[in-house]
């Protein structure tokens, strides 16, 4: 029995890349913008959006923190322009890295690595109206829908996290619906998709005015706005699990180390530039120097925030990075460039 197609693809909400758990364009804000009036607005709220995702936190406390500290928000930005985007236009702001950090650790703000997160929503819908259907990016069937979606979407670009939910067809669907007694559900989604968290609702219509949400999140509505309160209780499950998760993806800006790494596998300049390029936008590097090369293989010394577990876990899940081998009392990593 073919439970899930073995093509299934995920919406990946946050950015446009493939699965991954690295998130390459986390200096890089994309604010939507009217007019070139509101320019300097546009810059402020993409510092804002910035500090959130350096420091996981959606709180504005860090931000009024840098500012107090005689930090002005224009020295954090390197470059910015305007992009169109089907059809909407943006202001593409780019930040100074090395500069944020140092100044995260000398307020002692807490610093999160390029690696985030991957959450999965499976959310089942049965309104009593039509046949129960999962939560997908290709089809709007309600405004809980649409809700959802622009949620999902929003907070993951705030938090700098990866919040997908999987894109299924009819059969996956009634497959999924017809045999949920008989499966395990949750084992069938890990065989098919990438992800850290799965987060699974069930959402039915029990009478007039009635709903039963089950599963991750468990609450029953009886009154006639059932979307609100609901909506409610889904983003306060979502930031606590968030912010669960980021909590483990916390660089240890007081620490400071050295590290040797071989980079194999490179071919061409292309390749030289496009690896060093990712290691350079690794958010626990301090500094590289080429130490060598040999045929293939570059040779760098890096300094690092943080220690060598958190260096090690940000080359690990790195799209363009496997590592051969690690020695952590030598502090030498050897990983393999992947095209």
């Amino acid at each position: 029995m073919r439970f899930l197609k073995n093509t299934l693809l995920s919406l990946i909400i946050f950015s446009n890349t493939c699965f991954g758990k690295e998130f390459d364009k986390l200096f890089v804000v994309l604010e939507p913008i009217e007019s070139v009036s509101q320019i300097e607005k546009s810059l402020n709220n993409s510092f804002n959006v910035m500090i959130y995702r350096l420091s996981g936190s959606d709180s504005p406390s860090n931000i009024w923190r840098i500012i107090n500290a005689g930090n002005a928000r224009k020295n954090f930005i390197k470059s910015y322009s305007i992009k169109n985007i089907d059809n909407q236009s943006y202001l593409e702001v780019n930040f100074d890295k090395n500069l944020l950090i140092e100044v995260f650790k000398e307020l002692s703000i807490p610093v999160l690595s390029t690696s985030r997160p991957i959450i999965l929503f499976l959310i089942e819908i049965d309104s009593g109206n039509d046949e129960p259907y999962y939560l997908t990016n290709s089809q709007n069937n309600s405004e809980l829908d649409i809700l959802l979606k622009n949620y999902l979407k929003n907070e993951s670009t705030l938090r700098g996290i990866f919040l997908e939910i999987p894109e299924l067809d009819l059969i996956d669907v009634n497959q999924l619906i017809n045999f949920e007694k008989l499966i395990d559900i949750e084992d069938i989604i890990k065989e098919k998709y990438i992800f850290d968290e799965l987060i699974k609702v069930k959402i039915s219509k029990t009478g007039i005015d009635q709903w039963s949400i089950v599963g991750d999140i468990n609450m029953t509505v009886n009154e006639r706005d059932f979307i609100n309160p609901f909506i409610e209780q889904f983003k306060k499950h979502t930031k606590t699990t968030i912010n669960k998760m980021l909590e483990e993806n916390v660089i240890n800006t007081s620490i400071n180390g050295i590290i040797n790494i071989s980079v194999a596998n490179i071919n061409s300049y292309q390749d030289y530039e496009t690896s060093r390029k990712v290691i350079e936008n690794f958010v626990g590097l301090r500094d590289i120097d080429i130490s060598r090369f040999d045929i293939d293989t570059v040779f760098y010394k890096l300094g690092i925030y943080g220690d060598f577990d958190s260096i090690v876990k940000e080359i690990s899940e790195s799209n363009f990075f496997e590592i051969v081998s690690q020695y952590k009392d030598n502090s030498e990593i050897n990983i393999n460039f992947v095209r």
